[in-house]
């Protein structure tokens, strides 16, 4: 064995003999004059070896994978793609099964992996925590038969993202429930006309669950029956901007939030607003149009607007003729745009008399055929009245 020690340009040589039991020996060497060679004079029996160091080469930290994939039945799983992620960095690798389910990576980093198994799409199943041997193959294969009696007699241990996952979905639950229960209680005040109530209980469901329309719907719904209209329509507008964000929403519950909007605008005198949204509502829901209106219709004739309840009365009679109660109600508005002549004679307006007619056709047992029937025989002797005195009058004189 040789070792090397540098003084003041002499370079010492300290030698081991290796036969004899290890020994040592100094060389000197003056390396300040030219050295063409190197000779040192031992006993026979002694041998030196001078070996010059050069650069290491460093081998690759890798090793493979393999293994065989059968389904459920035990047959290979042909063009299964097994994917391969490192659990340290990034990293993915991934290779296909052959015809007899059998698959081999090398030149896989030392490192953890999960492994998956992925047919047409989706994972079917994967190994977690897989480590790849320096310079060996790793055996791994994948029975789903074998794995799924193994599930039934012994539950998979969960990795870390699978709890932490688990916890999640446990803590959301607990969240959602929560907020039902507010929800539902909500409902309930609400069903008994305690809107104060319930619309505390409604403002703490949407604290929990923001992303509800149905929730705001409900804010909104209870306060319009506290006649704070604005917030109404403000819930509202927060119901329909949520719903906007749902790829998959419904047109029907788009259509019937734009209704009642338009129904609040009605209540608050914005007439203006509220043909806006109710024909938004029709324009969404053209089978439901009729409805739109006649709603509209109801909430003016409540907010003591006649005339314009006869406006929305007759759209909803054009949207759907068969709308019986719109009829009804048509009438009953004309009713009170009737005249009164000088002499004491009431005349109807035009249509008063048709409406109800029609409402009779549709609905000849409805609950306002007794009304309807009433208001024909009554309408009719006054224009018998009218038409008898017009033709008893004495002709002018010339």
């Amino acid at each position: 064995m040789l070792c090397a020690e540098s003084r003041c340009g002499r370079l010492i040589f300290k030698v081991y003999l290796l036969s004899n039991g290890g020994s040592a020996m100094n060389v000197e060497v003056n390396m300040q004059k030219p050295l063409r060679a190197l000779m040192i004079c031992l006993s026979a029996s002694a041998l030196i070896l001078i070996t010059p160091l050069g650069p290491q080469r460093l081998l690759a930290q890798t090793g493979s994978i393999e293994g065989e994939a059968k389904g459920a039945d035990g047959t290979p799983l042909i063009g299964v793609l097994v994917k391969l992620d490192r659990k340290d960095i990034k990293q993915h690798f991934e290779v296909k099964t052959d015809k007899k389910g059998h698959y081999f990576h090398a030149g896989l980093p030392v490192a953890l992996y999960r492994v998956s198994f992925n047919q047409e799409g989706k994972e079917i199943f994967f190994f977690d925590n897989i480590k790849v041997p320096l310079g060996d193959t790793f055996k791994l294969d994948l029975n789903l038969k074998q794995e799924a009696e193994r599930a039934k007699s012994q539950p998979r241990q969960l990795t870390k993202e699978e709890v932490e996952a688990k916890a999640k979905a446990e803590e959301a639950m607990k969240k959602q429930d929560t907020m039902k229960a507010h929800f539902d209680k909500g409902r309930e005040f609400y069903t008994a006309k305690q809107f104060d109530q319930a619309l505390e209980e409604f403002k703490r469901a949407s604290e929990l669950d923001p992303k509800q329309h149905v929730i705001f719907a409900n804010l909104a719904e209870s306060y319009k029956n506290l006649r704070k209209y604005d917030e109404a329509i403000e819930n509202y507008s927060k119901a329909l901007a949520i719903l906007s964000e749902n790829p998959k929403a419904d047109a029907q519950t788009e259509a019937s939030y734009h209704m009642n909007m338009g129904i609040i605008h009605g209540l608050s005198g914005k007439m203006d607003n509220a043909s806006t949204e109710m024909k938004k509502s029709a324009e969404l829901n053209p089978a439901n149009a009729s409805q739109a209106y006649y709603n509209l219709g109801a909430v003016l004739v409540n907010s003591g607007k006649s005339a314009e309840a006869v406006e929305a009365f007759k759209k909803a009679v054009e949207a759907n003729p068969k709308n019986a109660d719109a009829q009804y109600q048509l009438g009953i508005s004309l009713t009170g745009m009737a005249t009164v002549t000088p002499e004491g004679k009431t005349t109807p307006a035009p249509g008063t008399v048709e409406a109800f007619q029609k409402y009779l056709e549709l609905a000849p047992d409805g609950k306002y055929a007794a009304q309807a029937k009433s208001m024909i025989e009554a309408l009719s002797q006054t224009v018998e009245t009218k038409f008898k005195a017009e033709k008893e009058k004495p002709a002018k004189k010339k």
